[in-house]
């Protein structure tokens, strides 16, 4: 039986070019870690356009602003400026209620619903970079289904066309590795995909752009 090639992968390391790569990054941009903190995370959005003031927009799925805001009392951002929609402690708080540049937000079951909360943080924040945290809730890429990858191809065209000629130019879209080895990613609808690993037994960070 003949075997025909679909595509090729490259992938490269690009520790020494980091800095260089997240200078300028723009687009959507799908970020794939293992299992990291949000310190870790604190230290990636400090590299995003370092000699640049940001406005973010962070969007938690698994975390609560509690946590978030303790870990930011031990590592801050650099010319950062973050507010966040916590959608962990949604029913804990009133819907859209504001409290210490937070909004409250009942978990979304979906990813159209996503789609409303983004519309929602971009009104009250006018984010500079949008981060979502974390894609995962909605997708395994180990063994993605037709309807899971229908899903996000379709959120993802929302984004790129509803950003075209507007400020929201950035969207970084977190997934947790550990259900698996990552299949059919999304190559033809994001702008740059990247993998980070933390290697805790030598405290180093190791990315590949993929």
């Amino acid at each position: 039986m003949d075997e025909s090639i679909i595509y090729i992968n490259y992938w490269k390391e690009i520790n020494n070019e980091i800095a260089t790569t997240l200078k300028d990054i723009n687009g959507i941009v799908l970020l794939s870690h293992n299992s990291v903190e949000f310190s870790d995370i604190i230290d990636f959005l400090n590299k995003i356009r370092s000699d640049h003031f940001m406005n973010i927009l962070y969007i938690s799925l698994i975390r609560s602003y509690n946590y978030m805001k303790s870990a930011l009392s031990q590592k801050s951002l650099n010319q950062k400026k973050i507010s966040f929609i916590d959608c962990v402690s949604g029913f804990a708080f009133p819907f859209e209620d504001n409290i210490d540049e937070c909004f409250y937000h009942r978990p979304p079951s979906n990813l159209e619903e996503i789609k409303k909360i983004i519309k929602f943080g971009i009104k009250k924040s006018n984010p500079d970079i949008i981060v979502l945290d974390s894609l995962s809730q909605f997708i395994n890429f180990s063994k993605p289904t037709e309807s899971e990858l229908n899903n996000l191809y379709k959120f993802l065209k929302t984004l790129r066309e509803d950003t075209v000629n507007v400020i929201q130019s950035t969207f970084v879209l977190l997934y947790d590795n550990k259900l698996g080895v990552m299949q059919n990613l999304p190559k033809s609808y994001t702008d740059i995909i990247l993998k980070l690993e933390i290697l805790k037994e030598e405290s180093l960070w190791k990315f590949q752009q993929i």
